[in-house]
């Protein structure tokens, strides 16, 4: 299995297909946290909030199948193999638990609001947080009585000795998340620590499906994010849509599975499926992250 590194926030560029006009160009795009400012903050908070916190731990699922789901609308309670173990991202909990699914964690490292909206009636099931999360979520939770085990997740608040300072000193040993723009490529390195064997992603579709629907729960892009970025692309003669955040999550997937095809399977219908078995040149046609102070020269486009 891998392991992960590097900074979130980065900035990325990217060249999509746009029909009929205007022509493809090359972006440079900055992502951002809206709630950066308040990071070392809710760091600081989760800790004071558990006396003890129980981490969660190296090799605690060794030669296990993991069931990794996203929310996306590719999602399906059919797909998951039976006896892996089902770590649900997001609304995706919820969902799931709703469909008859048995859920061993939900899964969260969003630090909005979103998070505690999502998960509104607690399901029954062990928490993974990251220690960055909206503490008012983790307060939530602990009134409802329900198990959290703890991770770290690298967001650059503050310094980077000092955040690292906080994560070594202030909490149990435990395992740092590094690279990804949203959760489930973040947390393919989390299964690794973890041990599985082979990490089943499902519901990463990192495009919406038809209508703009965004997640399996039956949400538009527009009810889910508000007004997102709108991007279009076209592999094939297919055209996805998709926001930033998500077309780089599925070049990430991408270059995950290929790298490492006898430990992680992508699981239906997804642009990251779609993505698959590209060259490295042509996946940096699609997106890359931008070296510091680095600026797209030129407007070449990516067919595939």
């Amino acid at each position: 299995m891998l392991g992960l590194g590097g900074k979130s926030g980065s900035a990325v560029g990217m060249v999509v297909n746009r029909a009929p006009a205007p022509p493809p160009q090359r972006y440079g795009i900055e992502l951002q946290n809206p709630v950066t400012d308040r990071l070392r903050e809710y760091a600081h908070r989760n800790r004071a909030l558990v006396a003890e916190p129980e981490m969660v731990r190296h090799h605690e699922s060794l030669h296990e199948t993991l069931s990794l789901c996203g929310a996306g609308p590719s999602l399906r309670p059919s797909d998951l193999v039976r006896g892996s173990k089902v770590w649900a991202a997001n609304s995706a909990l919820p969902w799931l638990m709703r469909q008859g699914v048995s859920v061993d964690v939900g899964l969260g490292i969003d630090q909005t609001p979103d998070l505690l909206r999502e998960w509104s009636d607690a399901p029954d099931v062990t928490y993974y947080l990251a220690s960055t999360v909206d503490p008012e979520l983790t307060a939530y939770l602990l009134s409802r009585g329900r198990r959290i085990r703890w991770f770290h997740n690298f967001v650059a608040w503050g310094t980077e000795a000092d955040e690292m300072d906080h994560y070594n000193n202030g909490w149990p040993p435990g395992f740092m998340m590094g690279s990804g723009a949203t959760v489930v490529p973040r947390s393919i390195g989390l299964a690794a620590w973890c041990g599985f064997e082979r990490v089943d992603v499902h519901g990463a579709d990192c495009a919406f499906g038809e209508g703009d629907i965004a997640h399996a729960n039956g949400e538009t892009a527009v009810e889910a994010f508000g007004r997102p970025v709108m991007m279009e692309g076209t592999i094939g003669d297919r055209v996805w849509r998709t926001r930033p955040d998500l077309l780089m999550a599925a070049v990430d997937l991408a270059r995950m599975t290929q790298k490492n095809a006898a430990h992680i399977r992508l699981i239906g219908d997804t642009l990251a499926v779609a993505l698959c078995g590209k060259p490295d040149a042509d996946l940096n046609e699609v997106m890359r992250r931008l070296e510091p102070g680095e600026i797209p020269k030129d407007d070449r486009k990516w067919v595939a």
